[in-house]
């Protein structure tokens, strides 16, 4: 069964140096809200490396979401062009994206996925025994509060994942996979949340996803 299937959100995003104000743009896809995909810093092998002499100094900003990933791609690399990026000697970016380049539909090898797991685990992995400071958690808590997607945002978004511009249309999953969802959740307890908007309370996952920031009751 594809991956890709899952991934609903692409946005483009900032992330920043806070002791020297040096900056990276990057375009990501994702199956959670990108606010809430706060691990992905990056990929970048200079970005890389500066973060792993101060993690807590970096924040990510989500510049902007979109409803298909060759949008968000188009996105990174007019800002890419517009700061010069790879010349730019206050960004770590070191070339200016091309148009085209997307594993969005595509499917690595399982061979592929177990070298790249393999690579990012225990002490391989750039974040491992660190932990962000308070005012960087605070920092990050500031970028993401009082931010709303606008109607016409949430409208692309809505349309890019109806009908049969949604990836599952007319396929359903099979017994096996959702078998293994099923196992995958069991035993973790969900947190109740309760929209600002309509007040209904539900399971965390379900909520992000279909109310807050999402919720049909914003005008």
């Amino acid at each position: 069964m594809p991956t890709d299937i899952y991934i609903q959100y692409h946005y483009t995003y900032l992330i920043t140096n806070t002791n020297t104000q040096m900056k990276y743009i990057g375009v990501r896809s994702c199956s959670c809200l990108p606010e809430n995909d706060l691990d992905y810093m990056g990929s970048s092998k200079p970005l890389d490396e500066a973060m792993e002499t101060s993690p807590e100094a970096f924040v990510k900003t989500i510049i902007d979401t979109f409803p298909t990933r060759k949008n968000a791609n188009a996105d990174e690399q007019r800002l890419h062009e517009m700061y010069d990026v790879a010349r730019n000697p206050e960004f770590y970016n070191r070339c200016i994206a091309p148009m085209g380049f997307c594993m969005a539909g595509r499917t690595h090898s399982d061979e592929t996925r177990k070298k790249m797991s393999d690579s990012m685990l225990g002490e391989k992995h750039h974040y491992y025994g660190k932990k962000h400071s308070l005012e960087t958690l605070e920092k990050m808590s500031k970028t993401k509060k009082g931010k709303k997607r606008s109607t016409e945002t949430r409208k692309k978004i809505s349309a890019a994942l109806s009908g049969e511009n949604n990836n599952m249309y007319g396929k359903s999953l099979s017994p096996e996979t959702r078998k293994k969802i099923s196992a995958a959740k069991k035993g973790i307890p969900q947190p109740k949340i309760t929209c600002p908007h309509c007040s209904k309370t539900g399971g965390s996952s379900t909520m992000k996803r279909w109310h807050f920031d999402n919720c049909k009751e914003i005008s």
